[in-house]
């Protein structure tokens, strides 16, 4: 049965998304790394053990409105402001993704961060990262690259291998599902 908020197409096209999908954006990996340099050079506590998530920006409404400057962890970085203006849809959280170097994320899933719930969707932007960072998708790669975004199915089984002696930062952006969000992912699959 499809919810009274849903259309048919809508729910068609969450049930008919691969369990990944390179977006068709891409950004410039200079001036993102510049900016994410610039957060982590910010941070009271720079040094972290094995994993740190830290919040960037929540709950922003209309993000081509929103007040960027008013985010006090994105002072400063103007590329990721415009990146995130461009967003067509509610943007529930912002977070920098930081692995570090020879550590792992073992396998687990994130049960209500993909389309099929046609709730939050989150999507990757790799920042930091090279060929010894393995994501791991239903037992498969997922070649991400620093500066392509990705919708990946969380739902399913994943992990994360930092075989790398950096450290690896991703920025995960989870959005609300709409209509945008439905044809954006599925032009892209």
């Amino acid at each position: 049965m499809i919810p009274p908020n849903q259309s048919h197409s809508d729910t068609n096209i969450a049930d008919a998304l691969p369990d990944r999908i390179r977006l068709d954006r891409r950004y410039d990996v200079n001036l993102l790394k510049h900016d994410v340099d610039t957060i982590v050079s910010s941070l009271a506590q720079p040094s972290y053990f094995y994993y740190s998530p830290i919040p960037l920006a929540s709950e922003v409404k209309v993000p081509s409105e929103h007040d960027w400057t008013a985010e006090p962890m994105l002072q400063g970085c103007h590329y990721l402001q415009e990146v995130f203006s461009g967003f067509e849809t509610e943007i529930t959280s912002i977070r920098l993704m930081r692995l570090e170097a020879g550590a792992e994320i073992k396998e687990h899933s994130d049960p209500t961060l993909d389309a099929v719930h046609r709730e939050v969707v989150r999507l990757t932007l790799p920042v930091f990262s090279d060929d010894m960072v393995t994501f791991l998708l239903n037992g498969t790669e997922v070649p991400m690259k620093p500066g392509e975004l990705w919708y990946m199915k969380l739902s399913e089984r994943h992990s994360v291998h930092n075989n790398s002696p950096n450290e690896r930062i991703n920025m995960s952006i989870d959005v609300t599902w709409n209509d945008w969000v439905a044809q954006w992912l599925a032009s892209c699959a």
